[in-house]
């Protein structure tokens, strides 16, 4: 009885991941720093959060009542909370953590905004509170990135 291509693709994959987590993951260095700077370059981390929080302060800036501009750039945070969060995980579970509270902020907020589009009030507040979560935890995992390269050896 011969075995079906399928038989060896199950294996084959376990392999793969077994070879990955050996080796410390699919980012280049020695390091858990130099893991997670090789992450930053390569998800444009940076560039992400900067997007992030240009979206939240244009959230904060749309004036109540304009409720096509308000959709806009709510749905520009979401998709912009949406395609940072592709980017996990990183080489580091903490940070990793960090960043999918952060997104999940981002994005409740701008779904949040989205739902309040046609209000003449502007702004909910727990659209707000949830900027402010996101922001804080952008804060945490930069934070976390700088101590991981001083910790670790990585230049950024």
């Amino acid at each position: 009885m011969r075995a079906s291509p399928a038989a060896f693709a199950a294996p084959a994959t376990v392999m793969s991941a077994l070879v990955l987590v050996a080796c410390g993951g699919p980012y280049p260095g020695a390091t858990l720093g130099q893991q997670v700077q090789s992450w930053v370059r390569a998800t444009g981390f940076t560039a992400a959060v900067g997007s992030l929080e240009a979206d939240a302060a244009r959230v904060r800036q749309v004036s109540p009542g304009d409720a096509g501009g308000l959709r806009t750039v709510c749905d520009v945070l979401v998709t912009d909370a949406l395609s940072a969060n592709q980017n996990l995980p990183s080489p580091d579970t903490r940070l990793t953590t960090i960043l999918t509270d952060a997104y999940r902020a981002a994005a409740a907020a701008g779904n949040g905004c989205l739902r309040a589009a046609g209000a003449a009030s502007g702004v909910p507040s727990r659209v707000a509170a949830d900027l402010a979560v996101a922001r804080s935890g952008y804060i945490k995992a930069q934070a976390r990135v700088d101590l991981l390269a001083l910790e670790g050896g990585g230049r950024r």
